[in-house]
This record gives C-alpha cells, sequence and structure tokens, in this order.
C-alpha cells in the first residue's frame, strides 16, 4: 500500500499537474517524476480517474453522446427503438420492442461517435460475452449479439425497477433490508467469480431493485475474463486505473492487477451507503476521494446509521461484513466470494434470531397489493372530487359579479386541473411505468401540493362568500375545504407510505410467510 510520505508527494504532483493545460499534463508529470516510473504511473493515473469523473459529472445527463433522435421509432434489425433507457460513456441503452419474439429488450449500443472506434466496438463485443456467460437469477440475461448497418448491438433482458443510488437518495435502509439486498448481490458476483469474471465498476447505478424486491446486476461493459487475452490487457489490463473512482479498490486505483476481491470492496462501499446513506471515503473531487480510499479508514458504520436503526438485529454483523470488504489489503478482505455470501447468511439468521417474535409476526399481515389498491383508490376518489366541486363553484361565481367572481372560479380550476391531471398520471404511472413511478412521484408532489393548497383556499374564501344568504353551499365549501385539507395532510401520506414501503418488503415478507 502506498505510505503517507508517497502518497503526499503523489497527490502534490497531481494538483501541479492540474494547474497546467490539458494538453501538456502528461509532459510535464514525466519531467516532474523524473526517471521514477512507480510515481509517475501513480500521478498518471489519478489524472485519468479525475478526468473520468470530471467529464461524467460535468456533462448533462442527455448531452454529449451524439445519440440521433432518428431510431425512436424506427426498426433496428427486427427491433423496434421505443425510447431511451439511459446514457453514458460507454454507451447508448434504448428500450426496444423484438418484433420477431414479441418481448421487450434493453439494447445497448456504442455512442455514435464511437461507432468506428474498433477498441470500443471489442469492449461491447467482450461485454456480451461476459454477461451471455452468466445464467443467475440476479444477473441481467443477454439475449443476443447483433451487428445491423456497421454496428454492434447487445440485445439483453429489459429490468423495469429503479437503481440503487435511487434507494440511497430517499434515505437510509434499515440493516436487515441491507443485508437481504447484500446476500442477492453477492450470490451474483459468486456465479461471475466462479466463471472467472470479474465486474469492476459496481456501483449502485448499475444495480436494479425489481417492482418485486429482488435485485439485478447490470452493465459489464468493464468487466474482465479470466481468459482475457494481451490485446484485451491494452485496454483494460493492468496500469490503468479504469472504472468509477468512487468505487474503486485501492489495487484499482493503482493500476494493478485486480481479481474478485476487487469486486467486494466495490460491494462494500455500495453496502455502506446503502445502510448510511453516505459514502464511506466521501470527497469533494475524484483526487480527494481516491486519497481518503487509498490512505483512510471508513467511520464506523454504527455511528453514520440513523437513530432509528442505532439498535437493529443484524447491524453488527453487517458492520463486520461491511468492514472486511472494505479492507486496503486485498488479502485481508474474504478469501472467496462464497465465504462472503456464507457471512451475510449469517448476519441475516442472527438478525432473524435477535428480532422479538412479535416483530416477526407483525411483518405478515401487512398486505401490498391492498395498501397499493387504497393508494390508488384515493388517487382516483380524490380526482373525482376535486372535479365535481366545479359545478357549484361555477354557480357561486354569480354571488360576486365582476371580476373576483371569475378570479376565484379561475383559481379553482387552475387547482382542480393541476391536482386531479397529476394525480392520475401517477395512478397511470405506478400501474404501467413501475420503474418511472418514484421518479414521477418525486417531480409531481410539490405541484400537487401547490394545488392542494389553493383547492382549500378557494373553497374556504367561497364558504365565507356563500355565508351571505346561502348557507347550504356555504358548508359545502367550507366541507370541502377541510375534507381536502384532512385528505392531502393525513390520509394521502399515510396510503402512499403503506403502499410504497409495502411494495419494497413484499419479498421478504412472502420468504417469512413461507417459512
Amino acid at each position: 500500500m502506498t505510505s503517507v510520505p508517497e502518497w503526499a508527494r503523489i497527490n502534490e504532483l497531481f494538483h501541479q499537474a492540474l494547474a497546467q493545460p490539458a494538453g501538456r499534463r502528461g509532459a510535464f508529470v514525466a519531467e516532474a517524476c523524473g526517471g521514477d516510473r512507480a510515481l509517475e504511473a501513480e500521478v498518471s493515473s489519478l489524472l485519468a480517474a479525475h478526468e473520468q469523473d470530471e467529464a461524467f459529472l460535468e456533462r448533462p445527463a442527455m448531452a454529449d453522446t451524439g445519440t440521433p433522435p432518428a431510431p425512436i421509432g424506427h426498426l433496428v434489425g427486427h427491433y423496434r427503438v421505443v425510447r431511451v433507457l439511459g446514457e453514458g460513456g460507454m454507451g447508448v441503452v434504448y428500450l426496444a420492442d423484438d418484433t420477431r419474439l414479441g418481448r421487450q429488450v434493453a439494447l445497448k449500443a456504442l455512442p455514435p461517435r464511437f461507432t468506428a472506434d474498433p477498441a470500443r466496438r471489442a469492449r461491447l463485443q467482450r461485454e456480451a460475452r461476459a454477461a451471455a456467460a452468466l445464467t443467475h437469477p440476479a444477473i441481467a440475461t443477454v439475449y443476443a449479439l447483433e451487428e445491423f448497418d456497421g454496428q454492434v448491438y447487445i440485445a439483453g433482458e429489459y429490468v423495469p425497477g429503479e437503481t440503487l443510488r435511487d434507494e440511497i437518495r430517499r434515505g437510509p435502509l434499515e440493516p436487515s433490508r441491507v443485508i437481504d439486498t447484500a446476500l442477492g448481490l453477492a450470490r451474483a458476483l459468486a456465479a461471475a467469480h466462479d466463471r472467472g469474471i470479474v465486474h469492476r465498476d459496481l456501483k449502485p447505478e448499475n444495480v436494479i431493485r425489481t417492482p418485486g424486491g429482488d435485485v439485478k446486476i447490470l452493465d459489464f461493459g468493464l468487466a474482465r475474463m479470466r481468459e482475457t487475452g494481451p490485446s484485451d490487457d491494452a485496454e483494460t489490463g493492468t496500469g490503468l486505473a479504469i472504472g468509477t473512482p468512487a468505487y474503486m479498490s485501492p489495487e484499482q486505483i493503482r493500476g494493478d492487477a485486480v481479481d474478485f476481491r476487487s469486486d467486494l470492496f466495490s460491494l462494500g462501499v455500495v453496502l455502506y451507503e446503502l445502510a448510511t446513506g453516505a459514502h464511506p471515503f466521501p470527497g469533494s473531487n475524484a483526487a480527494s476521494t481516491i486519497a481518503r480510499i487509498l490512505e483512510t479508514e471508513p467511520p464506523q458504520l454504527s455511528a453514520r446509521v440513523p437513530a432509528e436503526f442505532a439498535g437493529a438485529a443484524g447491524l453488527g454483523g453487517l458492520e463486520a461484513v461491511i468492514l472486511a470488504c472494505l479492507q486496503k489489503a486485498p488479502d485481508a478482505r474474504f478469501r472467496s466470494t462464497p465465504e462472503l455470501v456464507a457471512a451475510l447468511a449469517r448476519a441475516r439468521d442472527a438478525a432473524a434470531e435477535a428480532k422479538p417474535e412479535s416483530a416477526r409476526a407483525s411483518v405478515r399481515p401487512l398486505p401490498t397489493r391492498q395498501a397499493l389498491w387504497w393508494w390508488q383508490l384515493h388517487q382516483a376518489m380524490a380526482s373525482l372530487g376535486y372535479a365535481v366541486m366545479l359545478v357549484p363553484l361555477w354557480q357561486a361565481r354569480n354571488w360576486t359579479p365582476g371580476l373576483p367572481g371569475t378570479a376565484l372560479f379561475l383559481a379553482g380550476l387552475a387547482a382542480v386541473l393541476v391536482a386531479s391531471t397529476l394525480r392520475l398520471n401517477l395512478w397511470f404511472a405506478v400501474r404501467e411505468l413501475p420503474a418511472e413511478s418514484a421518479a414521477q412521484r418525486t417531480r409531481a408532489a410539490r405541484w400537487i401540493r401547490i394545488a392542494d393548497v389553493l383547492f382549500v383556499v378557494v373553497f374556504a374564501i367561497a364558504g365565507a362568500i356563500a355565508l351571505d344568504g346561502h348557507s347550504g353551499m356555504a358548508v359545502l365549501f367550507v366541507t370541502a375545504a377541510l375534507g381536502a385539507l384532512v385528505a392531502f395532510t393525513i390520509i394521502e401520506p399515510a396510503t402512499a407510505r403503506a403502499a410504497f414501503r409495502d411494495r419494497r418488503i413484499d419479498s421478504l415478507r412472502d420468504r417469512i410467510n413461507v417459512d
């Protein structure tokens, strides 16, 4: 491992190189290192990782990939492209309909600017070979490697759901939930490692949580296979820091040879984030994160979890596993991936035994489908109720002649249109587009609340106006305002918590009920 004095010198040269123009950095490093090849390799590796990370962070999500708009809705071979699922430096992934077999697939291609790059084409083909060599429920299946009009495509399993990054943004998971997730990932990695395949880019963005609660690993674009040949070494072998800096193992950062233990380090980082909501080696940029990975120890997991999880069953076993994965020296980590799986299974069993019988029994009656049904019913009834109230509000505009009456109705109309339309859209998204529903709910929440508040204000004012000679309508308007207030402050949040929390623990409940 790089010593602290050596790292200080590396860090100093790294920042000096950053101050140079981009085209001069390589020559500056070579000159400043004075022939010290090891020092030059360390500084060059940091520069490469920094430039990769910086480019990723500064590029808009849908920019600079050269994605042509033409394929959407058109045929690529026998695949009809529906929409873009995601983009990045390694490729563009489309959702497509396989017109021959009548199924949806994820169709991955190189960004157009790299279509003619033989190294990139070889990497995409190597990804297809690596993923196709694996058959495991927690690894997305590759169906075919295709070539149409000179472009290479990977046709693979389309996995609906949300990434672990989406989960981390919402906050830490309960330790037992993290253990279940870890077991799914570790078993998938064990299957890959058994075939001599090292993923080398495991991170929250590359793992999908399906609507059923299971996990699937995606994107083997940086995978290294045991039988990798000399030409592959030149692209992804030793001497280069390839991967996502924040999830690289120390040996991967230094460009040393990596094996399955590098994936275990990356898994440890992912699990730490799931348990705490924070990175174990936080830095303000790629360079400082890399420095922390190389030289610092992560804060104790038990000190970083939320207070409500501090005494949770399974936390101790989970912490021991994560700290073992995050050891700097590969030899200090688990000796094999099956050994990691066994450690996680023991932690899960110990957590189950530590739970009081009442806590275990309380999991049984949580009805996922029923909770989701209640949430959907609330959205539909709220939308219908809001729309119906426009009729008496239209009549009430005549009680305040002129602009005030018209303005009051228009305000009510705007509130009803926004609140009802967005609620019905969420109802549709949860039913038909589960992979997008969490993001849709996040985007719509603020506008729905603004519309709800406006609805309450408009009908409270209408009730006050109706008191003068229209007492029956006044009661109706005030009742509508109070009902909406109670619905969006108490009832709707409760149904949402039940519906979407229960969906995440559906598979866990099923296993408990079977047991």
